[in-house]
């Protein structure tokens, strides 16, 4: 079998919601349900809420990873959202998540990066 690049997707979002960028609490509940629509496996996840506000999250799956970082005080979080396509092409789920979280931050305007690995 010949492994096929997957496609991960950096974004840095910009927003208005800063309520969105304090706490964790409503990521969690967000990406769960993308876990869950988008049919993957999560394996572990870190999330830690910082005392001044913002937070940063991994969440390992077996297909790879998503992650955020975000800065409530500058209104702005990264992100980013990589699957291997070690099984099936997941570059439609990946799009999928990321428009999916830009939608979940009301991002008001983004400067993304791809790569292939």
């Amino acid at each position: 079998m010949e492994y096929t690049p997957g496609l991960h997707l950096l974004t840095t979002l910009y927003t208005h919601r800063h309520d969105l960028l304090q706490h964790s609490a409503g990521w969690r509940v967000f990406i769960n349900e993308q876990v869950k629509l988008f049919g993957l496996t999560e394996v572990g996840q870190c999330i830690h809420d910082f005392p001044n506000g913002g937070f940063t999250a991994v969440h390992c799956l077996t297909e790879s990873h998503i992650s955020v970082h975000t800065w409530p005080e500058y209104g702005l979080c990264t992100c980013d959202v990589f699957l291997s396509n070690f099984r099936q092409d997941n570059d439609a789920t990946v799009e999928g998540i990321m428009q999916h979280i830009h939608v979940f931050f009301a991002a008001t305007r983004h400067e993304s990066q791809s790569l292939r690995r």
